[in-house]
């Protein structure tokens, strides 16, 4: 019998995770055997075609398409076309795709064109959206979110609702919001997490990042509380608990959901990862399945107009060092129990593998599908060298902080 010794890459497009395989050519028996060094991968790269179960979702591979603003949405947060179109070209091999941010109420939207799922007519549109999406063979999560005081300064509102007196854009007056505030936004997390359910999704994400109202009670840079909403960690993280404990009521056991938490603040005061752990637990005591880390990357807080502003950013620059989030991975499953996603420029082959050898079970890509849709399968089928590589140039950030839909500019068919 002869041996043929192929090389790795060649083989595992032939043979994905099959280590032997026998061939007869001609009435001869052929052994093919494949050959990978240490440095390779191979083991992981199986990993990264693997399914995983969340709870009664199961998707088919370890990718993820995390939230991406867009402003594609209606002025009322409704679904356009042009929603569909780029979900659809995006979930083709993805294995998850966790949809932008519907805010809970109009006034808690990041954007001029924010997606909602704070009234009864917006079901239809997000049901198209859903079933667009598992039609492509991914599943479909939508993420729910309040801005609070990091909200699109709409003219109609004067105010927004926040931990303290501490906004997280300019242009936004913050004011502490009352009790009977904080209990109307339980009720509008989990209205919202019903509708979504009932639109189709597989499952839903509770926004709890990027100094977002819910991050805004997480950290102790913008939660000054005293009441039972404030002060230390667990007392912090009740909004937070509270919320998820009321969504998994209204969803039952099953039902999948995640949640988006900054595991690191790289601000003075921040949060730490010691103290992301423990709200970790406290999640994880509270009902989520999935934690999905992200962090803030930098941050300044200033004053204008006699008025605190904590102005921050979760994404790299182009010659920032990303792989922050990576490097916790291991120790948050461990420590909270619970399966993780993580972020942070993992748009190549290499370096979602690397990820999931630190102990990610899922590995997002964010911007690089923005710049290139088809970046899923060009590294599930080995074809990184046909990507085409987001320049994190933040042309889309820029667009989408005027007010304008998200543009990018490497991809001009948006």
């Amino acid at each position: 019998m002869d041996t043929i010794l192929f090389n790795f890459k060649l083989l595992y497009l032939l043979l994905h995770v099959i280590d032997e395989a026998e061939l007869c050519l001609n009435n001869i028996n052929i052994t093919l055997k494949i050959e990978h060094p240490d440095d390779t991968g191979y083991p992981i790269m199986k990993k990264l075609n693997e399914q995983f179960k969340i709870r009664e979702m199961t998707v088919r591979n370890r990718l993820v398409l995390p939230p991406l603003t867009t402003n594609y949405g209606s002025k009322n947060g409704y679904i356009t076309p042009k929603i569909i179109k780029f979900y659809k070209a995006r979930s083709r091999k993805m294995g998850m795709v966790i949809v932008e941010a519907a805010a809970v109420c109009p006034e808690g939207r990041i954007i001029p064109g924010g997606i909602g799922l704070w009234e009864d007519d917006q079901v239809q549109g997000m049901a198209e959206l859903a079933q667009t999406i598992k039609t492509e063979g991914a599943g479909a999560v939508i993420q729910i979110n309040h801005a609070g005081a990091k909200a699109w300064p709409f003219e109609s509102i004067d105010s927004w609702i926040a931990p303290s007196d501490i906004a997280c854009r300019p242009g936004i007056k913050a004011k502490p919001a009352s009790i009977n505030e904080i209990k109307k936004v339980i009720q509008a997390f989990v209205d919202a997490s019903v509708r979504a359910k009932k639109a189709g999704f597989d499952g839903v994400e509770i926004h709890g990042a990027h100094l977002y109202l819910l991050s805004q009670f997480l950290s102790p840079i913008t939660n000054l509380r005293t009441d039972e909403y404030g002060g230390d960690t667990e007392g912090r993280a009740a909004l937070a608990v509270e919320i998820t404990r009321a969504v998994r009521k209204s969803l039952g056991p099953d039902y999948p959901i995640l949640f988006r938490l900054n595991v690191l603040e790289n601000l003075k005061g921040g949060i730490t990862p010691d103290e992301a752990m423990i709200i970790g637990k406290l999640l994880a005591e509270a009902g989520v399945d999935l934690l999905d880390l992200s962090l803030a990357v930098q941050g300044t807080l200033k004053e204008d107009e006699g008025r605190k502003i904590l102005v921050t950013t979760s994404a790299y620059a182009k010659d920032e060092t990303s792989g922050d989030v990576v490097g916790l991975a291991a120790r948050f499953k461990a420590e909270c129990g619970l399966p993780v996603i993580v972020v942070g420029r993992l748009g190549s082959k290499s370096a979602a593998l690397k990820a999931l050898e630190a102990g990610a079970d899922l590995v997002a890509i964010g911007r690089q599908m923005i710049c290139d849709p088809d970046t899923a399968e060009k590294i599930l089928s080995g074809r990184d060298d046909q990507i085409l590589e987001c320049e994190a140039c933040q042309a889309c950030f820029a667009c989408l902080s005027k007010g304008k839909p998200l543009q990018c500019k490497q991809n001009k068919n948006l």
